[in-house]
């Protein structure tokens, strides 16, 4: 295993006291470089609650209450406000008999609790039915399933089911497509008439390892069209490729994620080229309006890559406001090289705790980030992290989270207090 480590130490201050911070740039961390972070906050106190009520008011008799659009702002006594509708408590909700109710909604801080009211009205229920028609389209693509009458705001799950030589394609409903998936979920609201679209599959792909490979070849035929959902999970052979449907209703080759020939002595895998013209690297999706149903995908060979090295950017400064429970800070891998075209990078974030100067306290925090696209996400004990190889589409952005679960901030003395968030980079071979 090789690995190059870059490190940075991210010192958080905290600063009871709520007053503007000054954020600096962004720095671009090369090897072993450091920056720093400062945050401030200050803990107030709690005057009262305001409820803004939620979106629906009027409920049948034998409902739940439904929060959405709810907003219960905490006011303080600095003149500060805070969102705290997902800590706030409700009271007083009872559906079991016609009338007005008055939901009580409270909120505690620093051992003062304050309340603030809002009102609904509890009617007879009185429900309708719907009609939900089903059929495929053409008859001989597939069978489906799940229509009938349902009770108004019911649950309806139809399912549509390909035969064999073709492949489900949407659902539509007069003429406008409404779901890719082939079980769609959906609340009865109205009568419905949905259409399962299919299409026959006639694709075939040859793949071959170019001059000075191995000779062999993949042979695909009657290839199945899978849902880039599926695609992006990974669902297919990865050293085959896989045909799939976009979201935008085309139809895309997405070229093999990794070559399983041998390259020639002293070469690594470069792309693959297709017979239709073009290069392309591990992994690109091609658009095939126009493309044919016949062509041959080589691969093609280079000189092996330098040394790995990745280019990270970092903030150098975050502010973090007491009472929010995640503060998110930009991550960039703005380049990364890898050696013999393998490997992955690790990016780690190491959770601490803000340490205070004046007294023994402690503010614990984690950290976790939103990788969507990294090769793989989670946890090495106490050091959240994401993953990129190199067919990771760079520069790679992404977030990463300060979180402190409300408990710690309420729990909070006055006091300034100090964090330190290491972060490393390592190539692994």
């Amino acid at each position: 295993m090789k690995k190059k480590v870059l490190s940075t130490i991210l010192c958080l201050i905290l600063l009871i006291g709520c007053f503007p911070v000054t954020v600096k740039a962004d720095t671009t961390l090369g090897d072993d470089e450091e920056t720093n972070i400062s945050l401030s906050t200050e803990v107030p106190e709690l005057t009262s609650i305001t409820v803004t009520p939620p979106t629906n008011t009027t409920y049948n008799v034998g409902d739940e209450l439904n929060t959405i659009g709810m907003v219960v702002t905490a006011n303080f006594s600095d003149s500060s406000t805070n969102d705290v509708t997902y800590d706030a408590t409700l009271s007083g909700f009872d559906s079991s008999a016609k009338g007005n109710v008055t939901v009580t909604v409270s909120y505690t801080e620093k051992e003062i609790t304050k309340t603030d009211t809002f009102n609904v009205t509890i009617v007879a229920a009185s429900l309708d039915t719907y009609n939900i028609d089903v059929s495929a389209n053409p008859t001989a693509g597939g069978t489906v399933s799940g229509g009938g009458t349902y009770d108004e705001n019911a649950s309806v799950t139809v399912t549509a089911t390909a035969n064999s030589g073709y492949s489900f394609v949407k659902w539509t409903e007069n003429g406008e497509q409404v779901s890719t998936d082939a079980s769609y979920t959906f609340t009865a609201t109205s009568d419905r008439t949905l259409v399962a679209e299919f299409e026959e599959v006639i694709y075939t792909v040859y793949i071959e390892p170019g001059e000075s490979g191995d000779i062999m070849g993949i042979v695909m035929k009657s290839t199945t069209i899978i849902s880039e959902a599926d695609m992006w999970a990974g669902n297919y052979t990865q050293t085959a490729g896989c045909f799939y449907r976009g979201n935008n209703g085309k139809l895309y080759y997405k070229l093999p994620s990794r070559c399983s020939f041998t390259a020639p002595e002293g070469k690594e895998f470069d792309c693959w080229k297709a017979s239709f013209d073009g290069t392309f690297s591990i992994g690109t999706p091609i658009d095939m309006a126009g493309k044919g149903n016949y062509f041959t995908i080589t691969a093609l060979w280079k000189e092996p890559d330098p040394d790995p090295y990745l280019t990270l950017s970092i903030p150098a400064s975050i502010n973090i406001n007491y009472g929010d429970t995640q503060t998110p800070f930009d991550i960039q891998v703005k380049e990364a090289i890898f050696a013999n075209n393998s490997g992955n990078f690790e990016v780690l974030f190491e959770k601490s705790s803000f340490q205070c100067t004046s007294h023994n306290e402690t503010i614990p925090f984690t950290v976790s980030t939103n990788a969507a696209g990294a090769t793989s996400t989670g946890y090495h004990g106490n050091q959240c992290y994401f993953v990129i190889d190199n067919v990771t589409t760079l520069p790679f952005n992404c977030q990463g989270y300060i979180n402190i679960t409300s408990d710690n901030w309420a729990a909070a003395k006055p006091g300034k207090y100090f964090a330190t968030l290491r972060v490393s980079v390592r190539w692994i071979d």
